[in-house]
């Protein structure tokens, strides 16, 4: 399966917070649009909105955090779950930045205390965010370290993950959106898409299904006792990995192989990739050194590509493109609410919705 949406967006880091007079605007304003949403749509449509960078980083500007900041992703996300955490909704926002992330076991503990939802659908939830983070930190080395991770859930299981990554050599930021799909394995291609405005050229993507060779040529090095490889590349015609490169994609292996580490996988013996890929205290230095020996070994490379959406409303915390005008905001926070309040939004189309909020415009212009 190939990702269904692709695009870029600059997301240079930017240190600091939101205006608390902004941040308190944005709980209310991020919620009531995210509950109308749900109402109008249902969970999963929720879901899908929040899984696709265009749409994400769009929400972000409606509501005047910034137009190309890092801290789109944890303002954004911080202010919509801290409105859900006031409300008794099935939908629950878990983790964010820092410490934040440490908290999700125990922020999913409680869900399942209060009997929001089952240890074992609770457990499947938080296993599948281990595995995708360990996906976009180790299987796909993009020279960006995550530091963040959302996980967006419903008492019935969906969910959606976003998460971030930096560069803090080249002060950037990326951002990674996944969705809940049957029978996703998270190595072919799952991640519904990522928000960068660099695209790489020293990359090693091991989680898309191109790989899938060098993957298996992997799984067969790691059975076999590395001292039988290790002998040939130092006595063969490659006299070190030091000096190893692909001529076309400048890529180089300019550090020492942890051959004691390959000697725990030869004698773990993992049965496939996947095992491979979640052993414990295996990280994303052996996984490279695993997938160039893989390739000078069988011949296999894996692929070398980059895996790699915005509008305005109020304005934005920064000015740009204009200063957040507090009376419009606080007019569109009302309306909003307003719209909420309707016994029968569930039938209405958005035009009429749209055609309510240009005459609730007028009446302000007038």
């Amino acid at each position: 399966m190939s990702m269904e949406r692709k695009g870029t967006a600059l997301l240079p880091l930017h240190y600091g917070h939101p205006p608390e007079y902004l941040y308190r605007r944005m709980v209310k304003l991020g919620g009531i649009l995210s509950d109308l949403i749900l109402e109008k749509f249902g969970n999963q449509t929720y879901m899908e909105k929040l899984s696709d960078p265009f749409w994400f980083h769009s929400l972000s500007l409606a509501i005047g955090f910034d137009w190309n900041s890092s801290g789109t992703t944890t303002a954004t996300l911080s202010a919509i779950k801290e409105y859900f955490v006031r409300r008794n909704s099935d939908i629950h926002i878990l983790g964010g930045k820092g410490k934040r992330l440490s908290e999700m076991h125990q922020e999913m503990d409680a869900l399942v205390k209060d009997g929001r939802i089952s240890e074992s659908k609770g457990s499947r939830i938080l296993e599948d965010a281990r595995r995708i983070a360990r996906v976009d930190q180790a299987l796909l080395q993009d020279d960006f370290d995550l530091y963040m991770q959302f996980l967006v859930m419903d008492e019935s299981g969906r969910w959606a993950i976003v998460q971030q990554g930096l560069n803090s050599g080249q002060r950037m930021a990326r951002r990674y959106h996944w969705i809940k799909r049957s029978g996703m394995d998270f190595i072919n291609d799952y991640r519904n898409a990522i928000s960068s405005e660099i695209v790489r050229d020293q990359v090693i993507d091991l989680s898309t299904r191109a790989s899938e060779k060098n993957r298996n040529s992997m799984v067969s090095l790691g059975k076999e006792n590395p001292e039988r490889y290790r002998y040939a590349i130092d006595h063969g015609q490659q006299r070190s990995l030091d000096s190893f490169q692909y001529p076309e994609k400048h890529l180089r292996m300019d550090y020492r192989i942890d051959w004691a580490k390959l000697r725990s996988i030869y004698e773990y013996q993992p049965s496939d990739f996947h095992e491979l890929a979640y052993m414990k205290g295996i990280g994303k230095s052996t996984i490279r050194a695993l997938s160039y020996l893989a390739e000078v070994v069988y011949g296999d490379e894996p692929s070398f590509r980059d895996p790699v959406k915005y509008s305005f409303a109020v304005g934005g915390k920064d000015g740009v493109p204009k200063p957040v005008n507090r009376h419009d905001y606080d007019m569109a926070i009302s309306f909003f609410k307003e719209l909420l309040g309707q016994t029968r939004i569930g039938d209405m189309s958005l035009e009429s919705i749209a055609l309510k909020l240009s005459r609730a415009s007028f009446q302000r212009t007038s």
